[in-house]
């Protein structure tokens, strides 16, 4: 019998935290409203609050969408941000 590991919730973990908050604070510096974003990537407004909330866990889909809103491409700030999220170097 395979012992069950423990696996820590991904929503408890430091760095998905400070993602989330990074990704709250650069839509309020693009002055985007949850309401933009969630129509932007397919959710409701809820979701979104939800997810700045951390009551929600954010899709990688999601995040993936979310970027794009964002600009990413244009957006140096935020690529810096994913980049550091991600342990890419800079």
């Amino acid at each position: 019998m395979i012992p069950k590991m423990r696996k820590d919730k991904s929503i408890f973990d430091e760095s998905y935290r400070t993602l989330v908050s990074d990704l709250a604070q650069e839509r309020l510096r693009l002055n985007i409203s949850q309401e933009e974003l969630a129509v932007g990537i397919g959710l409701h407004q809820s979701d979104i609050s939800k997810i700045e909330k951390l009551e929600r866990r954010l899709d990688v889909l999601e995040f993936a969408r979310i970027l794009e809103v964002f600009r990413i491409s244009e957006n140096r700030r935020l690529e810096s941000l994913v980049k550091e999220f991600l342990g890419m170097k800079q």
